[in-house]
């Protein structure tokens, strides 16, 4: 044996076995310090996407941007404040806001409303729900086609909100079909008038039905379907059905 092989089997013995546990406590100490910089750095990050649930009436892109979240390191972002720019919309009746740390991402589940039917005001159709609050919407199917034309004031705002009893009334009398009071009632339609006729219900015929207010409209359009039954043919000009009590009507 050389002296040189001599030396190296004298200093591996002096070496040892490599300690397993020296081993294992390495690999810890690598490992926390990956997730440590994950920690610190991950925040800094700017959230580079937002999904969007539960958008039909609010364009999803839309919604992503009015959260204000694009962009925004993930430490500045406040999940609050994006829920509380959403409301905004008059459209979305509540919504949830998660932003994911690591990752730079957030999602947004939005809860809108349900829309009852369409109120027309000037040149302007809002779709409306049964609260009476008016909000657009980017589908024009997204509601029923029941229509009311409200004729009190020249124009609403999104996020306003109507009287859900005259909302109520009047897209009741919306669903009447054509045919369904007489005969020749063929395109009945509902408007709200600024006055004391109120609610109207117009035949398309030339004659019309004035309800007043909202109180007992089923009281009073039962009033006026027994009186148009009794009178299938007669000429008409109005049917006043404001009290439910009695009936107007012209000509006499």
């Amino acid at each position: 044996m050389s002296r040189g092989q001599a030396r190296r089997q004298r200093a591996e013995r002096r070496r040892g076995p490599e300690d397993p546990a020296r081993a294992v406590a390495a690999a810890v100490a690598v490992a926390c310090a990956a997730g440590l910089a994950t920690l610190v750095f991950a925040p800094l990050e700017p959230i580079a996407a937002v999904e969007v649930t539960g958008a039909r009436h609010v364009a999803r892109d839309g919604a992503a941007g009015a959260s204000g979240l694009l962009g925004v390191p993930v430490f500045r972002a406040s999940a609050s404040q994006a829920r509380a720019a959403l409301l905004q919309h008059a459209a979305v009746r509540d919504a949830r806001v998660e932003i994911a740390v690591p990752g730079s991402a957030a999602r947004i589940s939005l809860v809108e409303r349900e829309a009852a039917g369409r109120w027309v005001v000037g040149g302007t159709e809002w779709f409306v729900d049964a609260d009476g609050v008016l909000f657009p919407s980017i589908d024009p199917s997204a509601a029923p086609s029941l229509r009311v034309r409200d004729q009190r004031t020249a124009q609403r705002s999104a996020g306003d909100r109507v009287d859900p009893a005259v909302v109520a009334a009047a897209l009741r009398l919306a669903k009447i079909a054509p045919g369904e009071l007489r005969a020749d009632a063929t395109a009945p339609s509902v408007r709200i008038d600024a006055g004391p006729d109120g609610i109207v219900l117009a035949s398309g015929a030339g004659w019309e039905i004035r309800f007043g207010t909202a109180e007992r409209i089923d009281d009073k359009l039962a009033l006026a379907q027994r009186f148009l039954r009794d009178r299938p043919t007669a000429r008409l000009e109005y049917v006043d059905v404001r009290s439910p009590e009695r009936i107007v009507f012209s000509p006499q």
